[in-house]
């Protein structure tokens, strides 16, 4: 380091004030000893250039000075900043202090009410749409944070909203940011109007659940896929024939296969370093672009959005930030995989194969195999298990 600090200071502790003081390298430690002795809190502390530095607060460098003089240390107070110092070296020009004071006054008296709502998850509906239903529920901008009960809106927003199913209210600072889920529509399916339940694989039948429909099958009995199981033909062609849309749930014990092939050489991402910026200033919604050096993007790249809000002193976010839009630069390179890397990408992708196929099945039997096959790593599983193997297929009705 080059004997400064390179950080700079939160924003917020320009209110309360800060000072720098640099002390021989040997006594850094001893200087940290009496702060933490002493209740002195210190936000950084580093040795450069045979010297010890320190950063601290306004109040707490006074109190710390006393301590070094009656030591007899020698010290040297580089500089003081914030407001405190401000008022030290202006105070016979009252206007300043007075504003300054004012300014921090008005801060205090904003923060008790709710500067900005973000909403999250919304899709169907619009921003403004869920915002004005927020406000009919007794939560908007302006709103004094002591009146809000966060169950009490949330309640109010499911009874009148038809389109939100769930809501939840966080309230952090002067900024209220509520989540949401939409109720979304059951999709109406075209039945049609005669149909079969067929087989979607081989098994042993060994139940049969809300039929509709003529069962065509017993249990334990062996069926073959494509194979029907109940019948939306109804009556004979003494009695007259009807048809209707068969339904229902036959489970039988089944047996399937899967095979997962991971090969040793792929393409891997590699970052090249180079980073494009783009950086605004966030005000309320309002988004001011005040720094890019974009120009011409990379051909493949990452985008990475980030943002940063200010914070009040009691730690609270303001609706006052910062977003950061960064672009990273990636090429893709030759690569292999280890053995146990295509070993542990195998499993993975397997569970997850099992995982959508056997979704809602009673699992009763595994087994997997695996092995090295040329450059490629082949991975088994057999399952054993009993599921719902009936699928509708439509019977077409001749005139």
């Amino acid at each position: 380091m080059s004997g400064k600090f390179k950080r700079l200071p939160h924003p917020f502790r320009f209110i309360t004030g800060y000072s720098d003081i640099c002390v021989e390298s040997s006594s850094l430690p001893a200087v940290i000893n009496i702060c933490l002795q002493n209740g002195i809190h210190y936000y950084e502390a580093f040795i450069s250039d045979e010297k010890g530095y320190i950063r601290l607060s306004f109040f707490g460098r006074l109190k710390l000075e006393k301590i070094l003089g009656s030591q007899e240390m020698t010290y040297e107070n580089i500089g003081s900043y914030g407001i405190p110092a401000l008022l030290v070296r202006h105070k016979d020009r009252i206007g300043i202090p007075v504003g300054i004071i004012l300014s921090i006054l008005l801060m205090i008296a904003s923060g008790r009410f709710v500067w900005d709502v973000r909403i999250d998850g919304e899709d169907r509906l619009s921003e403004n749409e869920v915002l004005e239903v927020l406000r009919e529920c007794g939560l908007s901008v302006g709103t004094r944070k002591s009146s809000i009960d966060a169950s009490v809106i949330e309640n109010r927003v499911l009874i009148l909203s038809d389109d939100i199913a769930w809501i939840s209210i966080n309230l952090r600072g002067t900024i209220a940011n509520v989540e949401i889920r939409e109720l979304v529509p059951m999709p109406e399916i075209e039945k049609p109007p005669a149909a079969n339940l067929v087989a979607d694989s081989a098994g042993v039948i060994v139940n049969v659940e809300d039929v509709r429909g003529k069962v065509a099958v017993s249990v334990g009995e062996a069926v073959s896929e494509g194979q029907l199981l109940v019948s939306g033909i109804l009556g004979d062609e003494q009695m007259g024939i009807g048809y209707t849309c068969a339904e229902g749930k036959v489970f039988a014990e089944c047996e399937q296969s899967f095979e997962v092939n991971i090969p040793r050489s792929y393409r891997k991402k590699v970052y090249t370093g180079e980073v494009k910026c783009e950086k605004y200033l966030i005000f309320f919604k309002k988004e001011i672009k005040f720094f890019s050096n974009c120009g011409n993007l990379y051909t493949t790249y990452d985008k990475i959005d980030m943002v940063e809000y200010l914070s009040s002193p009691s730690d609270d976010d303001l609706p006052v930030g910062i977003r950061t839009v960064k672009y990273m630069e990636y090429v893709y390179t030759d690569a292999e995989r280890s053995d146990e890397e295509m070993s542990r990408l195998a499993e993975y992708r397997m569970s997850l194969t099992l995982n959508s196929a056997l979704d809602g099945a009673e699992l009763l039997r595994r087994s997997t195999s695996f092995e090295l096959r040329g450059d490629s790593y082949y991975m088994k599983t057999t399952v054993k298990c009993i599921r719902n193997i009936a699928r509708p297929k439509e019977i077409e009705i001749l005139p």
